[in-house]
Order: structure tokens, then sequence, then C-alpha cells
């Protein structure tokens, strides 16, 4: 499926919305959920991050030519400081992320 596949035009004003927080001495997580053509705009994190699809489409790009489709079950792992931006397609999407710290670079 091309990333293009299940993106829609639209872009709501409203922010994504973050639930499920889980923090513990070596891992966060949460739930992402974002509306038909809701977007996270390019941002970065410290920690290595592990993205998996839950629910619906869209499509993530990494650094600035790297996009890449989103659909239920796929799912993507960035690197410390990878930067990264998600749009939501037209169903919607959900997503679970994990943020672990760089251990050792082995993973």
């Amino acid at each position: 499926m091309s990333p293009d596949a299940c993106v829609c035009a639209s872009n709501p004003l409203d922010r994504p919305v973050v639930s499920d927080l889980e923090h513990s001495p070596d891992r966060r997580s949460f739930t992402v959920h974002l509306d038909p053509g809701q977007q996270l705009p390019t941002h970065r994190n410290a920690a290595r991050v592990v993205i998996t699809a839950v629910r619906g489409c869209g499509a993530i790009t990494i650094g600035e030519l790297d996009t890449r489709a989103l659909a239920e079950g796929t799912f993507v792992q960035l690197e410390p400081d990878a930067a990264h931006a998600i749009v939501a397609g037209a169903e919607g999407l959900e997503l679970f992320v994990a943020l672990a710290p760089n251990c050792c670079g082995a993973c």
C-alpha cells in the first residue's frame, strides 16, 4: 500500500488525544488517537521509539524523505533523536507508542 492510499487532505486544528500513559524506570508508553487528517508535526524523542498502528491507517515520515504507510498491525522502530511526523488517513489512526532509553545500541 502506498503511503498516500489512505491519507486524506483535511487537517483539523484539534490536537491528537494522548491517553493510557504508563511510566516505569525503563519505559514509557501511551496511546495516541488521531482524527481523520490530523497530523503530528515533525518532532524528536531522546529515547528509542516503537510505534504500533492499532487501528486505522495513515503515514509516518522519518527524516525528510522516508515516508511509510501505517496500517493496523504495522510497527516502526525509530532511533533516538530521529525526526518524524505522522498524518492520519480517512479513517483516523490509533497508535501505541513505547519509549525506551537508548540502552547499549545493540537493538
